[in-house]
């Protein structure tokens, strides 16, 4: 089968650092990440189904593998080579009850006890939060906290792949291709907003609107009642989409300063204030953003950090002063919502038809152009784009719509 595939390789690593440590362009010559148009798959067992990929989005993690940003934390925890890819929308004839029958699914990418092949389930999992799970270098698969990172699975940067049973979702038919493309980035937008456990009439930032941010502010406006909404977007294409989802938009850090002064009525010392927001999502995960939230955020709030940061040199000085809460938010599992217990993917599907999240799905790129499709989606927000997408089946790019 046809595959983007990425392999460890010092230097090349070097060099992909190099370059983006310039500035440069993505070069595929540079990159660890090769097209093989001959990558041979072999299926872990009975319990994983084949799948082929219609739709398989370019995350942010997967840009910081390519240009050598990211933290080598998960090294140990990936097994090379891998073919890249955990935002899925797939095909599979061998659903369990529906044998035969073409079934379009979305793929829960996280890989814990269960889709392992574990029996005797450590805690996390048996808890309910596989992407917490202590055992992602045993059972039946390679290392790996995700497919897109894990050899045995393949992932979505290729024709087909396999995935566990339990890590399925039917697709409703009244969901498009590029819609259901969202559905796992978005599962991650639902799992952030309620870890952060709003209990209603907080004051909310947003800070970044590329798709995590854009993204987040879906899903507050799906499942949660803040009192306010802001976001801070740098593009237009950004501010417009951000006011669609019912946030109050701000463009600059100065705008921000202004509007958590006047939301907590508090004062500005020099180039700061000294109270804020009583939620602040970090959907960047950079060194300034991170600063910038810590910043912003009212004494005593949560400050969650939603987009997955690089290494980075902080001030943590916020932090401490204004006794602040850091929190992390990782993936997606089980979701206590309204009453009821279910999983953030089934949550995600179930609440995101008025949302029109198709939309966000700017470009969809053949496996060959992926050079060009990579640098599209590290100038995504100067290029008026949010999500980039390969189609394996595709000759050449296009732009998606609604319904596609």
């Amino acid at each position: 089968m046809k595959a983007l595939v990425f392999d460890r390789s010092p230097a090349k690593y070097a060099a992909s650092k190099a370059l983006g440590t310039l500035g440069a362009r993505y070069r595929a010559g540079a990159s660890s990440l090769r097209l093989n148009d001959a990558y041979d798959l072999s299926s872990p067992g009975p319990e994983y189904l084949a799948l082929e990929v219609k739709l398989s989005g370019i995350c942010g993690s997967d840009l910081g593998l390519l240009t050598a940003k990211s933290s080598r934390y998960f090294e140990d925890l990936t097994s090379f080579p891998f073919v890249p890819g955990h935002e899925i929308v797939a095909i599979t004839r061998q659903m369990p009850g529906r044998e035969g029958e073409e079934v379009r699914v979305v793929v829960a990418s996280v890989l814990g006890c269960r889709a392992r092949g574990i029996d005797d389930l450590c805690a996390q999992c048996a808890a309910g939060r596989p992407e917490l799970c202590t055992s992602t270098v045993a059972g039946k698969l390679e290392p790996g906290v995700q497919i897109g990172y894990c050899s045995s699975t393949g992932g979505g940067w290729s024709e087909s792949l396999y995935a566990h049973y339990s890590q399925l979702h039917l697709v409703p038919d009244g969901l498009s291709d590029a819609e259901a493309l969202m559905a796992e980035p978005f599962a991650c937008a639902i799992h952030s907003v309620l870890g952060a456990s709003l209990t209603g009439g907080e004051n909310v930032l947003v800070l970044g609107a590329g798709t995590v941010g854009l993204l987040t502010l879906a899903a507050l406006s799906a499942v949660s009642q803040p009192a306010s909404v802001t976001a801070l977007a740098r593009y237009s294409h950004q501010a417009t989409l951000a006011a669609s989802f019912g946030a109050q938009v701000v463009r600059s850090h100065d705008e921000a300063r202004r509007a958590a002064r006047a939301i907590s009525r508090t004062m500005q010392l020099g180039s700061r204030v000294t109270g804020g927001f009583d939620i602040v999502f970090d959907c960047v995960g950079s060194a300034d953003s991170i600063e910038a939230s810590l910043e912003l955020a009212n004494p005593g709030a949560t400050v969650v950090l939603a987009g997955m940061p690089s290494p980075q040199r902080i001030d943590l000085s916020a932090l401490w002063h204004k006794q602040l809460k850091l929190a992390g938010t990782y993936a997606y599992g089980q979701e206590s919502h309204q009453g009821r217990s279910l999983s953030t993917f089934a949550l995600a599907l179930n609440t995101m038809a008025p949302l029109d999240l198709g939309r966000l799905v700017s470009v969809v790129y053949p496996l060959e152009d992926f050079e060009e499709a990579v640098n599209h989606a590290l100038a995504a927000g100067r290029r008026s784009a949010v999500k980039i997408a390969f189609d394996p089946r595709a000759k050449t790019s296009r732009s998606s719509q609604k319904g596609s």
